[in-house]
């Protein structure tokens, strides 16, 4: 997948009891705005794709909209609708951040206010219902402007879900930082063209980066209000045994 920025396929992702994440049923990417004929007939025939949830806010749906596919279903599930006052995860409000401090500050504000905001909370549990109601040996493919927030979080509660050791969860968020090389080069270019001076393009340099350390805000945050992520993921994101047994039958092997 050239064109598709941080594209990649969680199959193969072994869990702690030696099961795999099945191949070509979990596919996580950037937005798809410059979605190429090729990539969308991979996308159809080699991935099998049926669905698309896409987690950015109107705004940005509208001002770039994903090239949709014919015969795929697409999903839109708005996860920061109240953010007018709080942390947003859009790529023009990271380019605005003034400083170095100042984006690490914002971005953790990010992901704590995704772990207990009653929207992103009910936004991922729409998001899980998703996944359950896909039909079998079909993928479900997830992103939204970045591939790297709203989607990293959404990945990370799937492969919790599915009983993948920590270390792992954090491998495949932190492969973000090498999928998104050429795409972060275009958008400092961009943003220095249009007259960032330098301690704003370094500030959008790291807002356009994933972070262990947000990663690890989003986990304290939820064992400071739900005392355990299994606590989380059924009082908050409703996923009850049943539903985390029938995550497991459908996408594990």
């Amino acid at each position: 997948m050239s064109i598709i920025t941080n594209f990649r396929d969680l199959g193969g992702i072994q869990t702690i009891n030696g099961q795999h994440l099945l191949p070509r049923r979990l596919l996580r990417s950037a937005e798809l705005s410059q979605l190429a004929a090729e990539e969308a007939r991979q996308l159809l025939q080699d991935y099998r794709l049926n669905k698309v949830v896409d987690f950015r806010s109107e705004e940005e749906v509208l001002q770039r909209p994903d090239l949709h596919i014919d015969g795929i279903c697409y999903v839109h599930i708005d996860l920061q609708p109240e953010v007018r006052h709080m942390a947003h995860a859009s790529i023009s409000t990271l380019s605005r951040l003034e400083s170095i401090s100042q984006t690490h500050d914002y971005m953790l504000a990010l992901y704590q206010q995704l772990a207990v905001s009653p929207t992103s909370q009910a936004g991922y549990q729409q998001f899980f219902l998703e996944l359950l109601n896909n039909p079998a040996h079909e993928s479900v493919l997830f992103h939204c402007a970045a591939g790297k927030d709203r989607t990293g979080i959404a990945t990370m509660l799937i492969l919790e879900a599915l009983e993948v050791a920590r270390p792992r969860i954090y491998q495949d968020y932190l492969q973000t930082n090498r999928l998104r090389q050429a795409e972060n080069t275009r958008l400092l270019a961009q943003a220095a063209a249009a007259g960032a001076d330098q301690a704003q393009q370094a500030a959008f340099a790291i807002a356009l980066q994933v972070d262990s350390r947000y990663l690890d805000r989003f986990y304290r945050t939820v064992e400071e209000h739900y005392g355990s992520m299994d606590d989380y993921l059924q009082s908050a994101i409703g996923l009850d045994t049943h539903s985390k047994r029938q995550l497991r039958q459908q996408y594990l092997q």
